[in-house]
Order: structure tokens, then C-alpha cells, then sequence
């Protein structure tokens, strides 16, 4: 009897390929992203949806064209079509998928982070990752039942050519949008606020973080006093509580563009060469005892730690954490539901993103979903913030569960 090998030729190329995502992701927060947020599919389309729609709250500060997304798609189609991996195909179930993806990114919003951020958050020190990351694997577990019990989407075929190119296309017409919009410069705001009784035009008044306080940009001989913007005559321009309140979220912060896009560029080359996922890893451990992929999650994580490690952006516990909130069941069941309708789509946020970037039209109706979740998320006011859930998420949570319910008898093919 031949014993099957349970780690195989390829697990040190997918442990180093999520070592170097991991670190990655951590150096990206060094450059200018906020906390344990170097790297976050379901963060990142977010901003990019607030671009274009706006939020229930006008939050400006996460309503941003995020580069690290246009240069994971163009990175990993660039490998594909060196390589010649790039097909056109798909057309199993694209409505279901569609769905799947809006499901995916709804729930990982109110975790506030997707599958990957899970990981990179607890390689930062955040402990409430812990319990994101428990979910992960009781959605996978579930998942795992719904395969067993003949789960199944259906098989792909070839496609018309220009199928293929739905999400290089997209990330084309961001990657135009961020360059006209976004080049050369910083995070940035302007007070909204009225000094010495009148109007204070928007964008006359500009600061920027530096450091744990802020730096006037405009009028440039003004300053920060307590709090408050004043010009050199000492004329207060914008009092402290106006300042404070204009103050960006800690999502809104971010790197240079070229910055991110090339990390975005390496991050999507190395993905799409090392078939990393952050869902597969554990679906085929548990599954089939195959550990390759799981050497990935492991690196992601490791690769994370030492580099905010050597950054000083270390920072171990539960309270304080940046972009994440302290709602132990909120951030268990969010994380099930999420990485459930991962493993019905087949793969983790970034894996769809990558399949997409080879001409898999299945991955880009899923990758679409989650376009389409981010927007309604946004725009209704259903993601979670630092000071924990909200109250439309757990009857939104709830929903979902039914419909990945509904989804998982829809496509059951046989009895287990």
C-alpha cells in the first residue's frame, strides 16, 4: 500500500510565497496603511465602492481608489499570460457565485476584514483576530459538510475571449481613475468649520497626520496649537473640536500610490504563481490531509509578525487595535459566514481575484458580488467600526445564513 503524501512538492513555495505576502502586508503599514491593514481584499474594495457611491455616513476617509488592488489583477495577468495560464472560461452558476461574493464581502465587513486580514491581523499582535480566525474554521468545517453532501456548482467551460478580460479591464479603468485622481499625493482632509464668523472654503484649511498628531499643510504658515489649526498672526482658522472631528478614520490612511501598486503588482505575481489561498489551506487539511496550502496560511502569518516586529507596529492584545472592534461573537460568526461562502465558491477573496486575472469569468462574477456587496454595505450603513457592530448586523448576518442555506440545497447533486 503507497501512503499518500501529505505535504507535497509544493508547500515550501506556497509557505514562502505567504511569507512574502505577509511581509509585505506589514511593510505596506510602515509606508503610510493603517494597522494591520497592509493587505485587505474585502477592506480595499470597500474604499474603492466609496469612491464611486459615497457611504451612509459620508465617510470620505474610506472612499479611495486602493492601488494594491489594481496591482494584485494586473500582477497576476501578467504572470498568467507569460506563462500562458491566461483561458477564457466559466459559466457554472454565475447568478449563485454573484451572490456567494456579495455574501462574502457583507459578512467580512462586519468582522472588519476578509480572510486574509484575519491572519494579518493576528500577525500584528491583534488577539481579537482569534476569534475571526475560530470562525474561519467552523465555516470551513461547515463547508466541508456541504461538499460532502454533493454540493457542487457545476463545471466550467471555454469562453469567447473577451469574457476572460472582465476584471483586467476593470482594474485598467481604476488604474486611469487612481493615476488622473490620486497621483503624487497623501492622505489628506479639510476642515468643514466656520472661523472668526464666516465660512471657512473647503480645502483652505489641509492637514495631514504625522506622527500621533497633525501637520498643517495649508495655509502653509500655519500651525497646530491644542489642537487647533492657527495662522501665524494667530488668527484660529479651525478650532480643535472641529479639527477632531474632520479627523479621518484609521482606515482612511494609506501609502504612496506607486507604493502600493507595486507591492499590489508582486503580491498578485507571487499569488497567482503559488495558488495561494487563505480558505484552501484549510478546507484541504481537514478535507484530504494535504498541508501545501496550509504552509501559506503559516507564512502569511510569520512573515507578518517579523516584520512588524522589526517596524515597532507590534502591538499584542485585545483593546486599542486599529480598524477592528472587541465583539467576541460579532467576529466569530462573521468569519463563519464568510469563509462558508468561501469554500462554496472555492476559493478565498484573493483567489478570486486571481482567477479572475487568468480569464476565469467564474471568479469574476464572484469578484463582481463582492464589488456589488462592498457598495450596499457601504451605502446602508451595515459595516461594523471600531466601536463594535451594528445594529442591522446581526438580522443581516442571519439572512445570509439562510441564503448560503438556500444555496447549498439549490446545488446539492446527490445524496451524501
Amino acid at each position: 500500500m503507497v501512503k499518500r503524501r501529505v505535504i507535497g512538492p509544493t508547500a515550501w513555495l506556497v509557505g514562502g510565497a505567504g511569507l512574502f505576502i505577509g511581509a509585505v502586508a506589514a511593510w505596506l503599514v510602515s509606508q503610510g496603511n493603517p494597522g494591520n491593514m497592509g493587505l485587505c481584499i474585502a477592506c480595499f474594495w470597500r474604499d474603492i465602492t466609496g469612491y464611486f457611491v459615497g457611504s451612509a455616513t459620508n465617510q470620505a476617509a474610506v472612499a479611495y481608489i486602493r492601488p494594491e488592488i489594481i496591482g494584485i489583477i494586473l500582477g497576476a495577468l501578467g504572470a498568467a499570460l507569460v506563462t500562458r495560464e491566461f483561458k477564457p472560461r466559466g459559466g457554472s452558476s454565475p447568478l449563485l457565485r454573484f451572490v456567494l461574493g456579495f455574501v462574502f464581502m457583507s459578512s467580512a465587513l462586519v468582522f472588519l476584514g476578509c480572510t486574509v486580514r484575519a491572519w494579518v491581523r493576528l500577525g500584528g499582535g491583534d488577539l481579537n483576530a482569534i476569534w475571526g480566525v475560530l470562525g474561519i474554521i467552523a465555516g470551513v468545517i461547515a463547508g466541508i459538510f456541504v461538499l460532502k453532501s454533493g454540493y457542487n456548482l457545476g463545471r466550467a467551460k471555454s469562453l469567447a475571449k473577451p469574457f476572460g478580460w472582465i476584471i483586467p479591464v476593470i482594474a485598467v479603468v481604476l488604474l486611469v481613475l487612481a493615476l488622473v485622481t490620486e497621483y503624487g499625493t497623501k492622505p489628506e482632509w479639510a476642515t468643514l468649520t466656520v472661523a472668526n464668523g464666516r465660512a471657512v472654503i473647503p480645502g483652505e484649511v489641509v492637514v495631514v497626520p504625522e506622527g500621533n498628531g497633525l501637520k498643517v499643510v495649508k495655509p502653509a504658515d500655519a500651525t497646530v496649537v491644542d489642537g487647533a489649526v492657527v495662522a501665524a498672526d494667530g488668527t484660529v482658522l479651525a478650532d480643535a473640536e472641529k479639527v477632531a472631528a474632520t479627523k479621518p478614520m484609521p482606515g482612511g490612511k494609506r501609502a504612496v500610490l506607486w507604493i502600493s501598486l507595486l507591492a499590489g503588482l508582486a503580491i498578485g505575481i507571487v499569488a497567482q504563481r503559488s495558488r495561494f489561498c487563505s480558505i484552501g489551506g484549510i478546507r484541504d487539511a481537514i478535507l484530504v490531509r494535504r498541508f501545501d496550502l496550509l504552509f501559506g496560511v503559516v507564512g502569511l502569518v510569520v512573515g507578518a509578525t517579523v516584520v512588524n516586529l522589526i517596524f515597532g507596529q507590534y502591538n499584542l492584545g485585545f483593546e486599542g487595535q486599529p480598524v477592528a472592534h472587541t465583539d467576541i461573537l460579532g467576529n466569530f460568526a462573521a468569519m463563519v459566514i464568510a469563509a462558508l461562502s468561501a469554500v462554496m465558491l472555492g476559493g478565498c477573496p484573493l483567489r478570486q481575484m486571481i482567477m479572475g486575472s487568468e480569464g476565469d469569468a467564474d471568479g469574476a462574477v464572484a469578484v463582481i458580488g463582492m464589488i456589488a456587496g462592498a457598495a450596499f454595505t457601504h451605502w446602508f450603513g451595515l459595516a461594523s467600526s471600531p466601536a463594535g457592530l451594528t445594529d442591522k448586523a446581526w438580522p443581516s448576518l442571519a439572512a445570509m445564513a439562510v441564503v448560503l442555506a438556500v444555496i447549498a440545497l439549490l446545488k446539492r447533486t446527490r445524496t451524501a
